[in-house]
This record gives C-alpha cells, structure tokens and sequence, in this order.
C-alpha cells in the first residue's frame, strides 16, 4: 500500500543515449540533463506531465523561473537543494495509503465506486462503447498506482466538462503548443511561466480550491474529488502490463470549477453592480437586455470606450461628475449605463456596446473578449478568439488534417525552436482522438497560408478539364480528400527542411501537381489517352494558378 510519487517509477522517460525508463518526481527534476523527453504512449500524458513537474519545480524554488534561466547545455539537473521543500511534503505525494492521499478527497470512500477506465481515454466506458459495458463494468481488471496517477494528472489539463462536472483548467478540447529542446531540462526551461507569483496553494497539498490561484495550482488543477479503490489481490495492469498492486475503481465528483479570465471577473463584477440598479438578468425587457449587452462588452467598455460612455451618460446631468472619484471601474460603469437606460438613450445604447474595431481589438486582452472560462495567462495554451481544437471526426479528412495544424502554426506566435502542438477531439464527454503535430518554423507561416489560398482552388481546376464542368462532381472532391493526408504530410516535411525548396513555385508545384495528377488519373473516364490529356490540361491551369498565387504574394510586399 506504500506508492510514493516522489522516488517510484512512474513517469516514463527517453534517455539522451536512447533508452526508456521511469523515474520518480525526484529523478526526472534532479537528472533532467539526461533525459530526452517525457515519453508516454499517448501525447496528452506528455502534456499533463509536463506541466505538472513544472508545477512541482516552481512551488520548490522561489526564484524558480530566473534560476532556470542559468541552466546552460552542460547541466546536469535541478539542484538537490532546490528541492528540500519536497521532503518537508513528503506525505503529500503519498498515491496510496488510510488518509492522506495525493489528489484525493478521503470524503468519497464509500460512495458508489466507477469503472476505472474513467481514468483513461485509451478504455471504454458507459458513454462511448456501449457493447463493452459487460466488460469494462464487472470489476474484472485493474490499473497500477503508475498509470492511475497519469490519469489522474490528465484530467487537469483535458478533462471535458458536462452537467456534473467542470472541464480541466482549460476547455477539454483545448489544444497545447509546447516547445522543445534537446532534454528535459531545457525544455522546462522554454516552457515556464513568464511571470510567477509566490503561492503555496500547490494542489497535492489541499483538496480546497484555492481563493486566487497562481500558476502552480493552474499548471495542476484539480477539477475532480477522486478516491482510488485498491483491489483485494495483485494481478497485471490491463494498460501497461505491469504486475503487483491494482486500483479496480474510482470514486468521482465534481471538483474545482474552471477558473474564470480576468475579463469575464470584471463583467461579474459590472452584472452585480447593474443588480444594486435593479437589473434582473433573467427578464427579458428592453432595459434588461441592454444590460445583458453591457455585461457582455463590460471589458471592452473598461478597455477602450469608458471617455466614451463618460459622455454620453453626463449630458444634461451634471451632477453625475461629483463625488464620484471613489468608484470602482465597475461601479462607474454600472452607474453611467443604467443612467442611459433609465433615459431611454437606445441609440448611445448601441453605440457603446458596438462589436469592438480592428484597433480596439489591439487594445484588447487575452481574457477581455472569451465566452469560456479558462486560464487566460496560460503560457501552452493556442486561442485565437477562444481556446483551439481539432476538428471534429464528422469533418472531412481535409479539415481534420490540416486546418488543426495551419492554426497552431498561426498561433504558436513568438515561441522559437522545434514546438509540437497536441489536442484531442472530445464528442459527447469521450475522448475519440488525439493528435500530436510538430510545427515548421514560424517563417514557414506565409508558405503554409500560401498551401491554403492554392488547396483552395483545387476542385474548382480539376472540374475545368471534364466534359461538364459545371455540373456537381462529388467523385472529385472524395478524391481530393482521400488523398488529402499524403500531401498534407508532404507539405508539413517540406516546410521543416529548411531551404529545400527556395522558390515559393517550385514548392507549391511539388506539393500540389502529384496530387492533382493522381485525382484526375483516378476520376477521368474513358481511355487513357483521355487520362493523359486531362492530366496535361490540368497541370497547365494548376501552374498558371500558382503563378497567380506567387506574384500577389510578391506585390503585397510579403
């Protein structure tokens, strides 16, 4: 029943001289030097575990981030002496055991227990395979303390939300961009938090949530009160093989909510002040959806318009400019808003809750403008809008293959150095798929936007050269998409060779002309004669399209 995180294999590892091991805690920080990557089978675990030694890192050492700055090649790893607070925790990390247990709330022993396949993706559960419930249900096989605990760890970066349960720190399908370094060491290094505010709500120390959490409980959060159910014997972990200790279900509720962006505390905060006013957001009069669209555009407002709303709301009542210096942003807001209201100003109304300008959005923050809640200072995190994900697997293989991929390049802004992203689809609270994709250097952004304008246009050349060219042809485009992946993985490994291709038209001609040839090999009817010219016409339309392509880019300056 002993299973501590700090010194037990658990966390699966290359070394730099190719071999795989696992490490504790304590070894994967203190020989990170030597230590290629976190190698776990399914990248979601590379990211959960990631950010999760990063966590540890910087609730050991207080100048954690600028003492990581002075690791250079040749270092080893982490100082042992960085690391003391971890023995004064030791229990902490304790996954088994009466009590105290790492990431578990001793109040669920002895609720009614789940699957423990609730822990893995990998294994189906009561809402993806139905068929198997038989067998995933009836208590005939287990997971070690070591996968337990990367499962675990899983859910506080991916776990999806539903009416019982809050999402991870993110939203469950977010998508992660993680850059890489030669070992682990220096990938902490490039992966830690920019700023770090001292805090010692680490999450294996409380099952409270914390009342204003740092980058050490965001890294790790907790959105699940768990309690792991120890088998009666021993036997093989159905995930990893492995023999001896088995966990055979899981206690599970709801746990931390999502923490809420800066942006939508501020628009709480404005929706309070509008209810001292008299607001009812559930009523549906004018004067109420007015302030609906005030709480909506409250960051906004405080951003870029509060001169603005100054202005509107002070005409003819001077008496709104005394004494007023003491207010809150979201008092001052509040009161000037219901002033318009309860003078009908409908047209000032608008006016100040118009949909921001492109030089606003500028002005904007990464949480002034989210629907969802999320960590919104999140150094992995790719959002534009909102946090990204894959697309789901009732798109196309097209749009599944490489609209996640150009997005990610789009968004992995200033990070430099080879950066993976990864992320899940999620359908209906089951995890169906998760990708792992290695971006090209960001100079390669305008090459892949370049890939898109002409991927555009390709059906539309290939049904130039048959007979009816204006008719539907769905024969071309199950075409263009079947052979979608091969050239999306061609353009990916051209993109990461640097100078291969020097010219942007001999790029995209030897991306894309094998892949037009082959749609219209396999679609044209008739001889082959008929093939062969259909072919020929068809190169001649893609290379005047590329042509086309490469002069705009060259006139625009890029």
């Amino acid at each position: 029943m002993h299973f501590n995180l700090l010194d037990e294999k658990w966390i699966p590892i290359l070394r730099t001289n190719g071999t795989f091991d696992r490490v504790g805690i304590r070894k994967a920080l203190t020989e990170a030097g030597s230590i290629r990557q976190i190698a776990a089978s399914n990248p979601m675990d590379n990211v959960a575990l990631l950010r999760f030694l990063l966590a540890v890192l910087l609730w050991s050492k207080d100048d954690a981030k600028s003492a990581l700055a002075t690791q250079g090649d040749g270092s080893v790893g982490i100082a042992e002496d960085w690391l003391a607070k971890l023995d004064d925790h030791k229990t902490a990390f304790d996954l088994l055991g009466d009590e105290s247990r790492f990431y578990q709330d001793a109040s669920l022993k002895g609720i009614e227990a789940r699957a423990i396949a609730d822990l893995l993706v990998e294994f189906p559960g009561a809402q993806s395979v139905n068929h198997m419930r038989h067998v995933v249900h009836d208590g005939s096989y287990g997971f070690c303390p070591a996968c337990c605990t990367m499962g675990i760890l899983r859910l506080s970066v991916w776990a999806p939300a539903n009416r019982y349960y809050p999402a991870s720190v993110n939203p469950g399908t977010a998508a992660y961009a993680i850059t890489q370094r030669k070992n682990l060491l220096l990938t902490l290094v490039a992966n830690a938090p920019e700023a770090i505010a001292r805090s010692e709500q680490a999450p294996w120390l409380s099952n409270a949530a914390p009342d204003s959490p740092g980058a050490v409980a965001n890294l790790a959060w907790r959105p699940r009160k768990l309690w792991l159910n120890v088998a009666s014997g021993e036997g093989f972990c159905t995930n990893c093989g492995s023999s001896g200790v088995l966990i055979a279900s899981v206690c599970n509720e709801g746990g931390w909510p999502t923490p809420t962006t800066g942006g939508q505390q501020f628009a709480k905060a404005v929706e309070a002040e509008l209810k001292k006013h008299g607001y009812n957001p559930k009523a549906k009069d004018q004067e109420s959806r007015n302030a609906k669209r005030l709480v909506k555009n409250a960051p906004l407002i405080r951003a870029c318009r509060m001169e603005e709303l100054r202005e509107a709301s002070a005409v003819g009542n001077p008496l709104l400019a005394v004494g007023q210096s003491r207010e809150t942003d979201e008092q001052r807001i509040a009161r000037m808003f219901y002033e318009l209201i309860s003078t009908n100003k409908e047209e000032a109304i608008r006016a100040v809750t118009r949909k921001a300008t492109a030089d606003e959005q500028k002005q904007l923050g990464d949480g002034d403008t989210k629907t969802k809640k999320f960590w919104d200072a999140d150094p992995h995190l790719l959002t534009d809008g909102e946090a990204i994900s894959l697309p789901g697997l009732s798109a196309d293989v097209a749009a599944h293959a490489s609209r996640f991929w150009r997005n990610a390049l789009h968004l992995r802004g200033t990070r430099s150095g080879k950066v993976v992203a990864i992320g899940p689809v999620v359908n209906k609270f089951v995890f169906q798929d998760a990708t792992s994709v290695s971006l090209p250097n960001p100079a390669a952004g305008m090459r892949a936007e370049l890939t898109n304008d002409c991927s555009n246009k390709l059906r539309g050349l290939v049904e130039q050269v048959t007979p009816n060219p204006d008719c539907q042809h769905p024969e071309i485009s199950a075409a263009i998409v079947l052979a979608t992946p091969d050239t999306e993985s061609r353009i990916l490994a051209t993109l990461n060779e640097s100078d291969a291709t020097p010219d942007d038209t001999e790029f995209l001609h030897e991306v894309y002309q094998p892949l037009v040839e082959q749609v219209v090999a396999s679609t044209t009817r008739g001889s082959s004669l008929r093939r062969r010219e259909a072919i020929g016409h068809v190169r001649q339309q893609l290379h005047a399209e590329i042509t086309k392509l490469s002069q705009r880019r060259k006139q625009g300056g890029t």
